[in-house]
């Protein structure tokens, strides 16, 4: 993942450029101009956390389900529980609603989110630089890994333990761009590969401005 590096990064992971914990490798990576707003920066700092935090035990479920060989994570909607699917969506809502709100209010008083009135919500003692910054780069590799569960679940519909042995068994014939979505991949990576080009070219053309967007539309 991309190094917490920039100014706009080091203030999403509460990190200063002297810190140790901040790999200083490539400056921060920031297309959509989502840190020019340092009142807005810290929502998004907020959410991306949050996000992070259920992709982790997303991941985490899946693999372990996958693992002792239960019913796959996209059949269990399906599965007969002690409550029917509609009872227990208005459970959740209701839950969600009391647990986003009291979030959200939380953080408009202390400037980070907690769960209920504990924020920050850090019962271990864990919250140093460095592991501030592990919990961000892990929720963002996670937030790929269930983009990557689900995309192969649709194409193959297996789980990722399966399809992890498959690749592994014979790389050249069991990969993405050997599936039925390959040509569509590879003219989507040809293109995502175009704009890391007018980036630098945008901020070489604008050197010092900070307000110029990187792309030029």
């Amino acid at each position: 993942m991309w190094p917490v590096a920039s100014a706009y990064s080091a203030s999403i992971s509460g990190l200063s450029r002297s810190s140790s914990a901040a790999p200083v490798l490539v400056p921060g990576f920031d297309p959509l101009r989502l840190g020019t707003n340092p009142t807005t920066l810290k929502w998004f700092r907020e959410a991306e956390l949050t996000n992070g935090r259920w992709a982790m035990a997303a991941v985490a479920g899946i693999l372990f389900t996958d693992a002792l060989g239960l019913p796959k994570f996209w059949l269990a909607g399906a599965e007969s529980y002690a409550l029917d699917t509609p009872t227990l969506a208005l459970i959740e809502l209701a839950v969600f609603a009391v647990l986003e709100g009291k979030r959200y209010e939380i953080y408009k008083k202390t400037g980070e989110t907690g769960v209920l009135s504990f924020a920050p919500f850090d019962p271990l003692g864990m919250k140093s630089e460095e592991m501030k910054l592990k919990e961000l780069k892990n929720g963002r590799l996670a937030m790929l890994a269930f983009v990557g569960f689900c995309s192969q679940a649709a194409v193959y519909g297996k789980g990722p333990i399966e399809c992890l042995t498959q690749h592994l068994a014979d790389p050249g014939h069991n990969n993405i761009y050997t599936s039925s979505v390959g040509p569509e991949t590879a003219v989507t990576v040809a293109v995502l590969s175009v704009f890391p080009i007018i980036i630098e070219a945008t901020k070489t053309l604008n050197p010092g401005k900070e307000s110029v967007p990187y792309f030029p539309w």
